[in-house]
């Protein structure tokens, strides 16, 4: 696979896109002074890397503890299938409100399903209907629990100098009561998760508040950190890039050995995301790589550096990214869709 500097993104490209992974909802005029480029073509290469299909949205992370919801992931292994029956399995899970994050994989299994709930119960409802979407499809199915997640940046597009892109560290399951919304926040919340860039006015605009109450619930959210970051939402094979996924269950070892692996993979310049889970998988890592070849040297290193806690793996390659959000349907319906 290429590098990015081998694909059609040019420089002015390669460089906003960098700037909106540090901060995807800073202004045009602050990308402006930062890069030394006008704000017109700023605008122009914004619209132009959608238009390419490099960016899909702009995505607001939320911490969704706070919110009072956890993550359950669920791997599923599907029978062969042609290819308009995935589609009506994809179609169908679309549906389903409080599914957030979902993808075609390759590998032991062919679906990962990320499901938002309060607790146990409610999940137990969500994953019968899941179950119901997928019918005969299905040969199997595992899940875990998620206890923390770390985005890390499309690390790819930064250069190894650069420490720009700062974690994004959310979703960790605390004894830290939720935090109570009013509906003018719910309301906000649902129309920044996948329009990070939206400008207050526009959010007033369309949620019918004035622009000093979507302003008041805005900024309060980041106050009190239920927002965490904005980035857009790369289509990371168009930059020339494979995503795996590995899936580690560990042994049981000191909390010190887990941390320093932890911390490890995270200073990989491969990995974007790390995970932490319970049941049927410990750790969860997204790598970004140029080919096969390269995350097979990856595990390699992760082998011989921790095989002494490694009790399992398992890895998959990302086909397909369905849906990626943070905001939990069941709170409310998102009444705005942008173009991107």
């Amino acid at each position: 696979m290429e590098d990015l500097k081998g694909t059609k993104l040019h420089q002015k490209e390669r460089q906003i896109l960098k700037e909106l992974d540090v901060n995807a909802r800073q202004s045009v005029t602050s990308i402006s002074n930062k890069l030394k480029i006008s704000k017109p073509s700023i605008n122009y290469n914004v619209d132009n890397m959608i238009k390419k299909g490099y960016i899909k949205e702009f995505i607001t992370y939320f911490d969704t503890n706070k919110l009072g919801y956890t993550f359950y992931n669920i791997l599923v292994k599907l029978k062969y299938m042609p290819k308009k029956d995935k589609g009506v399995i994809v179609k169908g899970l679309s549906k389903i409100p409080n599914v957030v994050w979902y993808c075609s994989l390759t590998g032991e299994w062919q679906l990962i399903v990320s499901v938002l709930a309060k607790n146990v119960g409610e999940f137990s409802g969500y994953l019968e209907d899941v179950l119901s979407v997928l019918k005969g499809g299905m040969l199997d199915y595992t899940f875990f629990i998620v206890l923390s997640a770390s985005q890390l940046g499309y690390k790819k597009i930064h250069s190894k100098a650069n420490g720009k892109h700062q974690p994004i560290d959310h979703s960790k399951i605390s004894e830290e009561e939720p935090i109570e919304l009013t509906k003018n926040d719910k309301k906000i919340l649902g129309i920044l998760a996948n329009n990070a860039r939206m400008t207050i006015v526009d959010m007033a605009r369309e949620t019918k508040m004035s622009v000093k109450n979507a302003t008041y619930s805005f900024k309060k959210m980041e106050k009190e950190k239920i927002i965490q970051g904005y980035k857009p939402l790369i289509n990371v094979s168009k930059l020339g890039h494979l995503w795996h996924i590995m899936f580690l269950r560990l042994k049981s070892c000191p909390a010190e050995e887990k941390e320093k692996m932890i911390s490890f993979l995270k200073s990989m310049p491969e990995v974007c995301y790390v995970v932490r889970g319970v049941g049927s998988c410990n750790l969860m890592i997204d790598f970004h790589t140029e080919s096969v070849d390269e995350f097979e040297k990856m595990k390699d290193k992760i082998s011989k550096g921790f095989n002494r806690i490694i009790a399992y793996e398992r890895s998959v390659l990302v086909t397909e990214e369905h849906k990626c959000t943070y905001f939990p349907g069941s709170m409310g319906k998102l009444s705005y869709s942008a173009k991107a």
